[in-house]
């Protein structure tokens, strides 16, 4: 039982951990730390369910994120392509 208990916690932990780097990592400037209430008495599957949607809903948003950067890079290349101008320095620039 209590080998249990403490890989539930281990379970608990992982996530929070990743929570909290996935959201310091797509809100750098507003980033306020993940605050999770370290209550061992609530360890039940329902909570550790929610934690785990929380990390999803966060790495669909940076996922979301990433392509859209990559997406405006592309555009940028393009268009230095068809003005002759340096990709490179106008990355640099922005």
């Amino acid at each position: 039982m209590r080998k249990k208990k403490v890989e539930r916690w281990d379970q608990f932990v992982d996530v929070i951990e990743q929570i909290k780097k996935v959201a310091s990592e797509i809100r750098p400037a507003d980033f306020v730390p993940f605050r999770i209430p370290v209550d061992q008495s609530d360890m039940s599957l329902r909570k550790l369910e929610e934690l785990t949607k929380e990390l999803q809903s966060l790495q669909k948003e940076k996922s979301d994120r990433l392509k859209q950067v990559m997406e405006h890079l592309n555009t940028l290349h393009s268009l230095c392509e068809v003005l002759g101008v340096d990709f490179k320095q106008t990355v640099n620039e922005v």
